[in-house]
Order: structure tokens, then C-alpha cells, then sequence
């Protein structure tokens, strides 16, 4: 009775497209006054212990670097040099965008930042050089999924803080398939290109790529600073974000592309995405403790093992489960809503934490991809002008790139997750 009724009452809240804040709060107020006698204190308890976290400083800072990243020319400096790598292949362009991605992952944390710069910068020449609209969009908001595969990644730091998981330790895990999915990406969208008789956009010169390579120097040292900072233990993951915040602001300056009012309106516009961000993750902690005060993890876990007691079994059905609620949860609800569900299972058939994490992270990936909620695909629809179904369409064969990699990531955890942490001494 207590799972159906929290559910029926979130279930609710999202048909009346209730925003996803409101709804968890709600729904977790709604428990604690009909079927139990907790004081009400204990909510704004919840609400302060879930955002009370070092490594959750982490994100807003992420955000700002993305911002920032936004306000400098650095991103067009990685453009260029990407250009120069894989622009003389046939729709060289449209591989251009996926491998920017790449690059940008290794700074921004999140996919909608890395949309904003990429699809910012790349979309209207894709267009004006005969790429199709829908096919521009597509491989534009596809490959911004990359962003929170390759670290730093902000789903990735609140799923650690939330499960309890060492957040470099998953940032490191995201490398292997990050750079699969690209890959992937990148030979669907020349296949697409050769299909469609889109050319190349350049000519390949050794002088143009070292030309760009040196040019975007300052751009490619900020993965560098991230990721060698954790990984040689000279910061933790929050002070990794504050040094790249602090690199970009001081570049800024250097190149007088900063102004103090510059910087100030980055900072305002990071505050308010930080800020719908955090709400989420406090209230979200607040229903997850009523989940656990229901026990309704534990309910579950009969069920689900009785289906199957295979882990590869169970994956693909976790997988499909999350894929579906991803269409229309954001991934910060569906990491409390369902992810708990998951865990005891998950435990009993002795699947890494690791392994799961990552199966976690790519189905959120594939949920930003499928409508109605898909945070990058309305930033897409908004920079390439195209409607939401127009979009979906040319993006099938990118989200079967994401599945392809998600199987990948099944089956060969080893190889594909665990090996990389194992080889630097991390597991």
C-alpha cells in the first residue's frame, strides 16, 4: 500500500507536468504526514544533509568552468584543432562536432554545456554547407551525451556522493566508454555522410593541425589540470573544479577577453543553473530517506531476483526500466527514485558498484536523448530551429550508437570499465 501510494502521488505530480522539485518534495511531505509520526523537523533536516557535502561543491564549480568556457574563445581554439584532424574525411564537419565533444567533456561536466558551445558554434556551418537540419541536430545534441561519460562529470559526482562511491574513481571508470562512444558516433555519422553525398569540409595539412594543436594549447591543458590533479592526488575532485574555474578566469584576464562585469554575469548564470540543480539533489535525499523509512528497496528485492538470478539478466532489465523512466524523469530524479530500488539487487548477485554505476550513467545519457524530457535536445531544437520530432527521428541511429556501447559496458565490464581504475591502482 505505502509503494503504491507514493508512487500513484508522483506519477501524478509528473502528468500535470508539476515541476520535478516540487513533485519529490511533495510526495515525501505527503508520506510523512498519512502514514507516519515523524515530526516535520525531520524535513528540513533531510533537506540541509542532502546538499551538506564537500564533494558536491564540485558541481556548481563544473558548471561555472562550462560557463566560463562559454564567454572565451577557447572553445573554438579545440573547433579548429579538430577541424584539422578529421575535417578532410567525407562529412568531416559533422565528425568535427563529435569529437569537439570529446574535448569539451574533458572540461564541462555536463551535456546541456557542452550543447550550448558546440551547437552554438558548429550548427549554423553545418548548415550552410549542405548538412541536412534534422541530421545537424541530431549529431549535435547525440554527442553531447559524451559530456557526462568523459570526466569530469557532474552526474557522476552526485551518484557517488549518493551511493557512497569514490567520485575519481568513477571519473576514471568513464574514460573507456566516453571514448567508445565517439568512436561509435564518429563512423555513424560518416555512414550517414556517405549515404547522404555530404564531402569533405578541408584539406588535410600536417602545418594546419600542428598549427591548431599549439593554437589550442591553452584549451587542451584544463582536462590535464582535472584529471592529472585527482589522479596524481594533488587535488580532490572540488578543488580540481575550483583550479580549472580559477584557469579560465585568469586566461581571461591574460587574453582581455574577461571584464569584471564578464565574469560577474558567468558567475549569475551558473548560480542559476547550480541552483535548480541543488534543489533537486536536496530534496531528492529527503525522498530517498523515505524510501528507506518505508523500506520499499527491500520490498523490491524479491520480485526482482525471482525474475532472474543472472547479473547480465538483470542489467538489461534495470537498463530497460531506467531507459523508459528516463523519457520522463530528469536524471537527478531517477537517481533517487529508482537507483535505490536497483542497489540491494545489485548486491546480491555480486555486480561490481562500478559496473553498475556506469550502466547508470550511460541509460541517464540515453534519457537526455528521448523525449518529453531531454534537456539536450530542446537546446538543440532552440540552436538548429527544428521541432522535437524532426529531431528524434534523424537521432534513432545515435541513441542505437549509445546502446551499442551500453551493451559493450554489459558484457565486457572488465574491459570496458574496470580495467583503467585496476591499471592505476584505484580498485
Amino acid at each position: 500500500m505505502l509503494v503504491i501510494l507514493v508512487f500513484s502521488l508522483l506519477a501524478l505530480f509528473i502528468a500535470v507536468n508539476l515541476p520535478v522539485a516540487f513533485a519529490l518534495g511533495i510526495t515525501s511531505l505527503a508520506f510523512l504526514k498519512i502514514a507516519t509520526n515523524v515530526p516535520l523537523i525531520v524535513v528540513v533536516q533531510r533537506l540541509f544533509l542532502g546538499v551538506d557535502s564537500f564533494t558536491l561543491l564540485g558541481v556548481p564549480l563544473f558548471i561555472f568552468v562550462g560557463v566560463l568556457m562559454n564567454y572565451t574563445n577557447l572553445s573554438q581554439k579545440i573547433i579548429d584543432f579538430c577541424m584539422a584532424m578529421v575535417g578532410h574525411l567525407k562529412g568531416g564537419l559533422a565528425m568535427v562536432n563529435v569529437v569537439t565533444s570529446m574535448f569539451f567533456a574533458g572540461v564541462s561536466g555536463t551535456s546541456m554545456a557542452d550543447t550550448a558551445a558546440v551547437g552554438g558554434v558548429l550548427i549554423s556551418p553545418l548548415i550552410d554547407r549542405g548538412y541536412k537540419r534534422d541530421f545537424t541536430g541530431a549529431v549535435t545534441a547525440a554527442s553531447s551525451t559524451i559530456g557526462i561519460i568523459i570526466p569530469p562529470s557532474v552526474p557522476m559526482i552526485l551518484y557517488g556522493v549518493f551511493v557512497g562511491l569514490s567520485v575519481p574513481t568513477l571519473f576514471i571508470s568513464g574514460i573507456i566508454p566516453g571514448i567508445a562512444i565517439g568512436i561509435v558516433m564518429c563512423i555513424v555519422a560518416y555512414v550517414i555522410s556517405v549515404k547522404e553525398g555530404y564531402g569533405a569540409d578541408t584539406a588535410f595539412s600536417w602545418i594546419r593541425l600542428w598549427q591548431t594543436f599549439v593554437a589550442s594549447i591553452p584549451a587542451l591543458i584544463l582536462p590535464l589540470i582535472i584529471l592529472g590533479g585527482i589522479m596524481g592526488g594533488v587535488f580532490t575532485t572540488t578543488e580540481a573544479a575550483g583550479a580549472a574555474a580559477f584557469y579560465i578566469i585568469l586566461y581571461g584576464f591574460v587574453t582581455r577577453e574577461f571584464t569584471f562585469k564578464k565574469v560577474y554575469e558567468a558567475a549569475r548564470e551558473s548560480a542559476l543553473l547550480s541552483g535548480q540543480v541543488m534543489i533537486i539533489i536536496a530534496v531528492a535525499n529527503l525522498l530517498g530517506w523515505v524510501f528507506a523509512y518505508a523500506k520499499i528497496p527491500q520490498l523490491l528485492v524479491g520480485p526482482f531476483l525471482s525474475i532472474t538470478s543472472n547479473p547480465t539478466i538483470f542489467l538489461w532489465v534495470a537498463s530497460l526500466i531506467m531507459i523508459i523512466a528516463g523519457t520522463f524523469l530528469h536524471g537527478t530524479a531517477m537517481l533517487v527514485i529508482i537507483i535505490p530500488l536497483f542497489l540491494p539487487v545489485v548486491a546480491k548477485l555480486g555486480i561490481h558498484p562500478l559496473h553498475f554505476a556506469m550502466v547508470v550513467i550511460l541509460c541517464w545519457g540515453i534519457g537526455q536523448q528521448t523525449p518529453p524530457v531531454a534537456s539536450a535536445l530542446y537546446i538543440t531544437c532552440t540552436l538548429a530551429k527544428i521541432d522535437m520530432w524532426s529531431l528524434t527521428k534523424a537521432n534513432i541511429p545515435f541513441i542505437g550508437s549509445l546502446i551499442f556501447v551500453l551493451a559493450l559496458v554489459i558484457h565486457f565490464p572488465k574491459l570496458f570499465v574496470l580495467s583503467l581504475p585496476k591499471l592505476l591502482g584505484m580498485l
